[in-house]
């Protein structure tokens, strides 16, 4: 008898931790029973036969079905900047070890209200790369918009409009000085973490005169001491006056659409949100937030913290769940609202007492190369670099508990996405900067493909190298992910050994071995075995000591991949382990979702 199916135990687990969620609201004895209920479910969902089956019928999953309908309405919540900035500079809060856990048997992030698989998934044109989330509804640059508040949040100058179609948008403005700073970094970095599959704004350049803002009759803004006063065109002329302009009197902004749904506040890189049954994996053990650390680093998003993040409560195909969002990239690549970036931002954590008392007694001379970091002279630039960038010592502003657990698996993730970027789709992306000098565009394209390399050097030789693995005609078919600009040909004749052993789907272990062979431009071919399972070890010693296991399973039509895992060093003999998240229908509302479990 075989034991429950990947759905039946995870649907039975998510009853239960439902169950536990409600207990704190209980006392007593009655706390004691749901626990004691959970712990029976657990014993009933790890019989002998239900643990030791590694892959499930439903394996690989590629959707995680958390957009499941909510019965009740979150709670919008705010979060101190302040408090989050002691909360992760001073404590290290989250889980701090383990793999992530919402990983399917490929080790890919399925679908989910995180994160939506595009770019190195489904190639998208350059025309789709300029476009990323925008869907066309730009305020109107020849109307007169209403403004409707001043920008409360955040350093940086700004408005509240409402255009004449009723849409709100925020507007954002360059510092003095620097015109093009932030709004093409904002652009930029938009487009760029929609096609690597995040959820963001609609972010909008545009141009446009003094006369088309005119204020509403209520419209009021917030002061530096907590007062309201009303908007009135000699405030929006002292609002204007700090931000920049072209010669011919124009201003430039960046519009960013307000985010459809009820805002519900930033979501925290930690723990869970308790007023929302379909957000079961900690933060700090997803990857598309753990992986987030290597994109990040790639484009100096050094503020990539809680109060940069937005939930909103959306309402799709009659289906009401949290979707997650990033935001507020104007203080990506080199600037800041006060103009260029420090040199430390990316280098240090803001509090690093032992890098300070190294500086200090050496007066500067050792333990910061990167103070010798060089710029061009070009306004929309700021500080950002490629030649003291690096990718293991990058680090943001403070402490984040989800970058802090990013293991090997997670940067390989990461990695081969950004090396997936070729250097037209990076002056794709740059374009949506709308920059007025070409210098500009030329620059950022170099250095963003600079650092690309650099990450695919340190992070994509994990377990050799290799990716794309499926079954063609009788084969195993995979890509040499080495095969890559940033290496210069230096694995271009670096041999790929593949050794076949059946494999024990019960028992989690490789059996008798099938054969060895020397895969040839990417192809090896299948051993003639009816086992139900068969795994493939593939070695390239010249890349590293890693591997790479590649689990292959019988079907009515041949051959299919079923699982990944990598390892950096050696052939482990332990079986692999995954996420339980079910893929039970291509509806995400048709089945609860399920919490996280380990087999």
């Amino acid at each position: 008898m075989s034991g429950p199916s990947r759905a039946h135990r995870c649907l039975l687990l998510r009853r239960l931790s439902g169950l536990v969620r409600g207990a704190g609201c209980l006392e007593g004895g009655a706390t004691v029973l749901l626990w004691g209920s959970f712990l029976l479910g657990l014993g009933l969902l790890v019989s002998p036969n239900a643990r030791a089956q590694v892959f499930q019928p439903d394996d690989p999953v590629r959707v995680d079905p958390d957009r499941r309908s909510l019965s009740s309405t979150p709670e919008s919540r705010s979060l101190s900047k302040y408090y989050d900035y002691l909360e992760n500079a001073v404590g290290t809060p989250g889980r701090k070890d383990g793999s992530a856990m919402n990983v399917n048997t490929l080790g890919e992030v399925p679908r989910s209200s995180w994160y939506t698989p595009r770019h190195f998934y489904d190639p998208m044109s350059t025309a789709e790369l300029k476009r990323g989330p925008k869907r066309g509804n730009a305020p109107d640059t020849s109307a007169v918009w209403r403004v409707v508040a001043g920008k409360a949040e955040g350093k940086a100058t700004g408005f509240r409009i409402v255009d004449p179609d009723g849409d709100p948008y925020l507007l954002k403005f360059d510092p003095k000085g620097h015109m093009e700073l932030l709004t093409g970094a904002e652009a930029v970095s938009t487009h760029l973490f929609y096609a690597l599959g995040y959820h963001v704004p609609q972010n909008y350049v545009v141009r446009f005169r003094r006369v088309q803002l005119r204020p509403a009759a209520d419209a009021t803004y917030e002061t530096l001491t907590g007062d309201e006063k009303p908007i009135t065109q000699a405030v929006i002329d002292r609002f204007l006056s700090q931000a920049p302009r072209y010669e011919d009197g124009s201003y430039r902004a960046l519009a960013s659409l307000f985010i459809e749904g009820k805002p519900l506040g930033p979501f925290q890189y930690f723990g869970v949100r308790p007023d929302d049954p379909n957000d079961l994996f900690p933060h700090e053990m997803r990857r598309e937030l753990r992986g987030l650390r290597v994109f990040a680093a790639w484009v100096n998003h050094d503020d990539a913290r809680s109060a940069n993040t937005f939930d909103a409560l959306v309402e799709v195909d009659g289906r009401r769940y949290v979707r997650h969002y990033l935001l507020d990239f104007g203080t990506t690549l080199g600037g800041d609202p006060g103009g260029p970036k420090p040199l430390w931002p990316g280098q240090e954590h803001i509090l690093e007492p032992d890098r300070i008392l190294l500086s200090t007694v050496t007066l500067g001379l050792a333990g910061r190369p990167w103070r010798a970091t060089e710029v061009p002279n070009l306004p929309a630039i700021g500080t950002f670099d490629a030649e003291y960038f690096s990718p293991e010592r990058w680090r943001p502003q403070y402490y984040n508990p989800a970058f802090r657990n990013m293991d090997a698996d997670d940067a390989f993730w990461a990695a081969k996405q950004v090396a997936h970027f070729t250097r037209t789709d990076i002056r794709a992306l740059v374009e949506t900067g709308r920059y007025s000098h070409t210098a500009t565009v030329d620059y950022l394209t170099q250095t963003l493909v600079a650092r690309r390399d650099k990450i695919a050097r340190t992070y994509l030789t994990h377990g050799g190298g290799l990716g794309r693995f499926q079954v063609q005609d009788e084969a195993l078919v995979f890509e040499d992910l080495l095969d890559h600009p940033a290496f210069s040909g230096q694995y271009a004749d670096a041999p790929t050994t593949v050794t076949w052993h059946r494999f024990d789907n019960q028992m989690g272990r490789r059996t008798q071995k099938l054969g060895t062979d020397t895969a040839n431009e990417g192809r090896a071919s299948l051993p003639g075995s009816s086992a139900p399972y068969i795994v493939a070890v593939l070695r390239r010693s010249e890349v590293g000591p890693g591997t790479t296991e590649v689990f292959l399973r019988r079907t009515r039509n041949g051959r299919e991949v079923v699982g990944i895992r990598r390892t950096a060093e050696g052939l482990p003999n332990t079986p692999p382990t995954w996420t339980v998240i079910p893929d039970n229908s291509s509806s995400p509302s048709s089945t609860p979702p399920t919490p996280s479990t380990r087999r």
